[in-house]
């Protein structure tokens, strides 16, 4: 599932990092994207991370859990010379320095030619050795029989051997004699002018000596890929600093934010209380203002200055709840003082009896 989940963010990404484990790398050639491998990049950046816990709603720290275990399965798979197969991308394998290489999609394939490529040096020997034994032979059949005549080929007949080229029976055999093959029934005889056809250990040494070229060429691009991907760190640590610089103030501004947000949401939590608490005031007062209280009347008057005047001085004489308040005759009436209970009321106009003030009970 992991190696899913690393198949789908390098659609989108040029580096995936495994944590404690390596990296997979995009690489354009010829314009087409190629992944290779890099065990030198273990550091977590948080990608796959938070990858595994989107896709499959977890935790990052189960997320963190999940991929150390891919991790070791792909050490220990490793361990052991196998092949871990990565999605439908490829499948790592450990080279022969140990090291871990990703084979990239039908690669693996292009590894049966280098094989065959590595019988190629002993055929030049065995071409070598063929003409010595042709020519043992001819010399046990010179001791015997004469040389047979070539016959004719496509209708030509072709030039007869010289007879001072032939060997008699019972002469001796020179040295020329031995390493010159005999030419088989059905052999053209060479083109006049050239001498005979030069063996092939010229052609082996030079094909051994492109293939030493060609070893001597991928050893030095395998030395500049290792020193590479060793200061592939170094050379990239610039970038990775600024990057985690750039978060850090990300995360700041973001936790700011986040506490601006906070603050303004708890003024409007007051804000919405005070009002709430100014609105039941309001509503008592309403409630008090049109609940009919037992009012103990001093004077009516006609015209309503004389009644607020009539107020202001019982105010002054120590009545401070004294009102002014409409009757439904037409009067203002002015109170000594007010009350909602009705034994509060008769309490206090009794009081007021007692000390001969002329007072009155009205519930309004």
């Amino acid at each position: 599932m992991i190696a899913n989940y690393i198949s789908e963010l390098l659609e989108t990404n040029n580096r995936v990092i495994v944590p404690d484990f390596g990296a997979f790398m995009v690489k354009l050639e010829a314009g087409k994207r190629k992944v290779t491998f890099n065990d030198f990049l273990k550091y977590n950046d948080g990608l796959l991370i938070n990858h595994v816990a989107s896709k499959e709603k977890i935790s990052k720290d189960d997320a963190f859990k999940k991929v150390r275990e891919f991790a070791k399965e792909l050490i220990a798979a490793l361990k052991t010379n196998q092949k871990f197969p990565v999605a439908s991308m490829g499948f790592l394998v450990k080279d022969e320095r140990g090291g871990i290489q990703f084979i990239y999609g039908d690669e693996s394939k292009a590894e049966t030619p280098v094989k065959e490529e590595a019988k190629t040096p002993e055929e030049p020997q065995k071409v070598q050795d063929e003409p010595v034994k042709l020519a043992d032979k001819t010399e046990d059949k010179t001791q015997q029989k004469p040389p047979v005549v070539p016959p004719t080929v496509q209708g030509k007949s072709t030039t007869p051997t010289p007879q001072a080229d032939q060997v008699k029976p019972g002469a001796p055999v020179t040295p020329t004699q031995q390493a010159r093959p005999t030419v088989k029934p059905g052999t053209p005889p060479p083109p006049p002018g050239k001498g005979p056809v030069a063996p092939k250990k010229s052609k082996g040494k030079s094909k051994t000596g492109a293939i030493l070229i060609v070893i001597g060429i991928i050893v030095i691009l395998g030395v500049g890929g290792g020193l590479f991907y060793l200061n592939y760190d170094e050379w990239t640590g610039k970038a990775e600093k600024e990057r985690l610089a750039q978060e850090k103030l990300e995360e700041e501004r973001r936790k700011a934010e986040e506490l601006e947000l906070l603050a303004a949401a708890e003024r409007e939590a007051q804000r919405v209380q005070d009002s709430i608490r100014a609105a039941e005031e309001e509503l008592a007062k309403q409630k008090a203002l049109n609940q009919k209280k037992y009012y103990l009347v001093a004077g009516s008057f006609k015209v309503r200055s004389n009644a607020d005047r009539f107020a202001d001085q019982l105010k002054s004489q120590g009545y401070s709840n004294s009102e002014v308040f409409m009757e439904s005759h037409g009067f203002w009436r002015v109170s000594f003082n007010s009350f909602v209970e009705r034994r509060e009321a008769f309490a206090e106009y009794q009081n007021l009896r007692n000390r001969d003030i002329q007072v009155w009970v009205i519930r309004h």
